[in-house]
């Protein structure tokens, strides 16, 4: 439009005029968002890969971070190799899975990566690297099936490219990226009104880590409150809107049971889970097994007045309670005294601030937003952050369930959508969007673990 007045007043268009509609016409470009997501995986295999064996050394070798030192020395049983002696399952029987209080199928794709890549950090940690790529690219379809326009989607997969949490267990060798990207891939399939795959791909999520069946509480709120719109309008469809929707929800439940049972039998034929503290094996009984995942975690209670990492979910709103996976500092000495100290590794769980700040403000706008019009993406959005994060809060203040901040893992998927909606919408203000896009930046640089490089 500039140039167009500059040409319709005989004069030529400045600098800054062309370059603006040059832009304009690169961003309209059907493939522009395609090679801008393709952009954020090549950047979010970077920062993931890069130093991948480091921290180093014990003995010469990797350390293992945080719970990789069970799910990995978990791996190697499976695989046949014994951990060290001062490692978790040392005297497991080999070719079993001795951490039977999750399901096996995470443990072997960690299992996988060994046999591939050798019993280093590369074979401990490709396996969460590939499936964090999966993710992004999940979220952008799932934003896409929602009914978002492509740089919606691309901003989606932009903001959880730089979360910390996020980058963090996508880098390290634990269950949780796993059943995070396989939870998102399920909820594309359900937005497409695939409700039969969307089960199947939940059963693969629950077998992976079972925190992932938490998904079932999201789609039951989002029926609910598309059923609930429809009957407080008073529209005569009411019957036909509980009919559809509660078919698609029940082919969903049982996919999902179908999924989880038939998958979870099949990991206990082939690699039977293995519990060290009864010398109980579970193999080919799907339901044994469930209930000593089940019991397993009615034990994980908080202890009054106990310290240590664990917090209340409330608290996680705020960035409370960080989790110190592994750092690694380097003193400078003067004299004979410590004069400075500085991390070279910082593996932390939490978040960027400048996501989970704006979590509230988000998911009132979401909310608003789905019960006025009923926009899909708003609405699946605020469910997802409710109906993964209300079970946490639920099982914290009921049953003193013990939890940690990284548990938001699960819930952080839907507080993606929801802040790029905000910041997507029309009615923000361009200025405020890059605003937060740098203060996005600012946050996952300050917390980002490879200290080496800034």
């Amino acid at each position: 439009m500039a140039v167009q007045a500059a040409a319709s007043r005989g004069g030529r268009p400045g600098p800054f005029a062309t370059a603006a509609v040059l832009a304009g016409r690169a961003l309209d470009n059907r493939w522009a968002p395609r090679i801008a997501l393709c952009l954020i995986l090549i950047f979010s295999f970077g920062g993931k890969a890069i130093d991948l064996s480091q921290p180093c050394c014990k003995v010469h070798k990797p350390d293992l971070i945080f719970d990789e030192s069970y799910y990995v020395n978990a791996a190697r049983v499976i695989v046949g190799i014994n951990p060290p002696a001062n490692m978790p399952y040392h005297e497991a029987p080999l070719y079993k899975d001795p951490n039977a209080e999750h399901p096996q199928l995470a443990k072997l794709g960690i299992a996988a990566g060994i046999e591939v890549f050798g019993d280093d950090p590369t074979g401990w940690r490709a396996g969460s690297i590939l499936f964090s790529l999966i993710a992004l690219i999940a979220l952008y379809a799932l934003v896409r099936a929602c009914g978002g326009g492509p740089w919606l989607a691309v901003g989606a997969s932009a903001v959880m490219t730089l979360d910390n949490l996020m980058l963090v267990h996508g880098r390290i060798g634990t269950l949780d990226i796993y059943a995070v990207a396989m939870m998102i891939v399920s909820a594309a399939f359900y937005m497409r009104k695939r409700p039969l795959l969307a089960g199947l791909a939940l059963g693969v999520a629950a077998c992976m880590k079972e925190v992932a069946l938490a998904l079932l509480f999201v789609f039951v709120l989002l029926e609910g409150l598309q059923v609930a719109r429809v009957w407080i309008a008073e529209h005569d469809d009411l019957r036909a809107a509980l009919i559809a929707r509660g078919r698609q929800l029940g082919l969903f439940v049982l996919a999902s049971a179908a999924g989880t049972v038939g998958l979870l039998w099949l990991l206990d034929v082939l690699v039977p889970a293995y519990d060290p503290g009864t010398h109980i094996t579970y193999g080919g009984n799907p339901f044994a097994h469930l209930a000593h995942m089940y019991d397993y975690a009615q034990l994980l209670k908080a202890k009054p007045g106990e310290t240590g990492i664990a917090s209340d979910p409330l608290a996680w709103l705020l960035n409370e309670k960080p989790i110190n996976y592994l750092r690694v500092a380097v003193s400078t000495s003067a004299g004979g005294k410590v004069v400075s100290t500085h991390d070279t590794y910082r593996f932390e769980g939490v978040m960027n601030p400048f996501i989970i700040f704006l979590a509230i403000p988000a998911l009132c706008a979401a909310l608003a937003a789905a019960w006025k019009t009923g926009e899909r993406l708003a609405a699946l959005g605020a469910c997802w952050c409710l109906g993964t994060f209300l079970p946490y809060l639920v099982g914290s203040a009921v049953s003193d369930r013990i939890s940690y901040l990284y548990y938001m893992v699960t819930v952080m998927p839907g507080v993606y959508l929801i802040t790029a909606r905000f910041f997507g919408s029309k009615w923000m203000p361009k200025a405020a969007t890059v605003g937060w896009a740098i203060a996005l930046i600012y946050g996952f640089v300050h917390l980002y673990p490879i200290r080496t490089l800034l």
